[in-house]
């Protein structure tokens, strides 16, 4: 309950800055005696039933607590109005402040979040941003056809903004445990639903690349990490349920909250697995045509861009050139265009040279880095208890889940996938099913075999013309065995494919 200084059945902290290194004496309007009796009578009452239960016990002795606290302000103050000794003035003053902090360390533990107070001006932005991207993805809904997307997008989001409606709530009323379970429950389980959009996206970048870059077929993605995703979910509310019913009827909440970390460690493996498979993804479509792997190329960057228009130093995997390739540099996307562009699915190359799309990879490695921060921190945060260090420092849970979560949120406004994919070539999920996707009808091993082997004719006669008259006879002579051979395994694929 709380308590003003003019009310006898409220109080609130809100005038003491930081308990207990300072406070202010309250004061008890007098006229508040006899309510105040009648509470003192009324909880003496029930807690000498020896049937009550202990929510009730616990209720009814902290409504007695808190009234013969204000009891003991309210008589003290009519000493100090008439006492002229200073020893007696001192012993007033000195009561006054034992029920002060009497008063303060009953709200302390009827507080829900185990800090003093929330902040208003971080809970009112993130709510603003969550709801706003809450609606322009529902409205979404409406606009385009990406319907799994905007699904698990727009529900991931409604519970973001209903986790910091419950946090506003709590501004007000930091002891109502039902505003805390609210924003507990729906900001751990909102980042389980934002990645089955990923999840879609990433189905989606397979089939406009070509099925020869993923390690699974495209819908197993979507199948496998949904499933764990949903499992996840199923454990964290479970174990949310738990600790809210224990903690309503003053029992030990730890059970349920381990049931939430168990679910939320689940989603981080899950996590983990998917950014194995997607780093691999992109590694594939950025290095899987590199013919120059046994070759060091120096230089980078400064090297001059061949009259075929790339600069070949990209084909060397490494770091540097697949973080250049993923930021979408000036360059890095001249090699996209100019040499990687001949190998990816020809069925898709007009969503490929959309504006956004080249940055359609980065943006979302950004969201499930963003993402998978926010999953650890709260696997520590609910590991160190509701008590534990992270917990009852707001900070960190604004910059670590509320931030990384807002990151992701706002990234798919401008990149949402009906501005960076579109309409016209949209990909259905019969589509995918169907393998619609190949090209031709064709085995994906075989165009990319084929394709290969075309670009190898292709710098071969780019070295035959750098070499002199004499020793072209010789050259073509050296390769004649080579290109039968491989004329042969294209002839020996044709013919076992029909």
């Amino acid at each position: 309950m709380s308590m003003s200084s003019n009310t006898a059945t409220t109080w609130s902290a809100s005038s003491f800055p930081g308990y207990p290194h300072s406070t202010t004496l309250m004061s008890i309007n007098p006229t508040k005696s006899a309510e105040l009796q009648s509470i003192i009578t009324n909880a003496v009452s029930h807690l000498m039933n020896p049937n009550i239960g202990k929510p009730d016990f616990v209720s009814y002795s902290r409504a007695l607590r808190g009234a013969e606290a204000s009891m003991t302000i309210v008589q003290a103050q009519n000493v100090l109005a008439t006492a002229t000794d200073s020893s007696i003035l001192s012993q007033a003053t000195e009561a006054i402040y034992d029920s002060t902090i009497n008063l303060l360390e009953l709200q302390w533990n009827e507080d829900s979040y185990g800090i003093w107070r929330l902040v208003w001006a971080p809970n009112i932005i993130y709510f603003i941003i969550f709801a706003s991207t809450f609606l322009y993805t529902a409205g979404m809904i409406y606009k385009s056809r990406f319907h799994w997307y905007n699904v698990s997008w727009t529900l991931g989001l409604l519970c973001e903004t209903i986790g910091f409606i419950g946090r506003l709530m709590s501004l007000n009323d930091m002891t109502n445990n039902n505003y805390f379970l609210v924003q507990l429950i729906c900001l751990t389980i909102a980042p389980a639903l934002l990645m089955g959009g990923i999840y879609f996206l990433f189905a989606q970048l397979v089939v406009i690349h070509g099925r020869q870059y993923s390690l699974l077929k495209p819908l197993w993605y979507s199948y496998l990490f949904i499933g764990c995703d949903i499992l996840s979910l199923v454990i964290q509310a479970g174990g949310g349920a738990q600790a809210s019913i224990a903690s309503n009827n003053y029992q030990n909440a730890k059970p349920g909250t381990y049931t939430m970390i168990a679910g939320i460690a689940f989603q981080v493996l899950s996590m983990s697995v998917f950014s194995v498979f997607w780093y691999t993804f992109l590694t594939k479509i950025f290095f899987k045509h590199n013919f120059d792997t046994d070759l060091e190329i120096k230089g980078g960057d400064d090297l001059p861009v061949e009259s075929h228009g790339y600069d070949q130093s990209y084909k060397k995997a490494s770091i540097k050139n697949f973080l250049k390739l993923l930021f979408n540099t000036k360059n890095a996307n001249q090699y996209k265009k100019n040499h990687l562009e001949q190998f990816y699915n020809p069925k898709f190359a007009k969503i490929r040279v959309r504006k956004l799309y080249n940055y359609y990879a980065f943006v979302i490695s950004l969201a499930v880095l963003c993402i998978y921060i926010r999953c650890i921190y709260r696997v520590v945060e609910l590991a160190e208890g509701f008590s534990g260090y992270l917990i009852t420092h707001e900070v960190y849970l604004m910059v670590l889940d509320a931030f990384m979560i807002a990151i992701a949120a706002l990234l798919f406004v401008p990149f949402h996938p009906q501005l960076v994919i579109g309409d016209a070539s949209q990909i259905r999920l019969q589509d995918i099913k169907s393998r619609n996707d190949v090209h031709d009808g064709e085995d994906d091993n075989e165009n990319i075999q084929i394709t290969s082997q075309d670009n190898l004719n292709e710098t071969d006669n780019i070295e035959l013309g750098e070499k002199g008259n004499d020793e072209l006879e010789d050259y073509e002579q050296e390769h004649t065995a080579s290109d039968s051979s491989d004329v042969l395994q294209v002839e020996q694929n044709d013919v076992f494919h029909n």
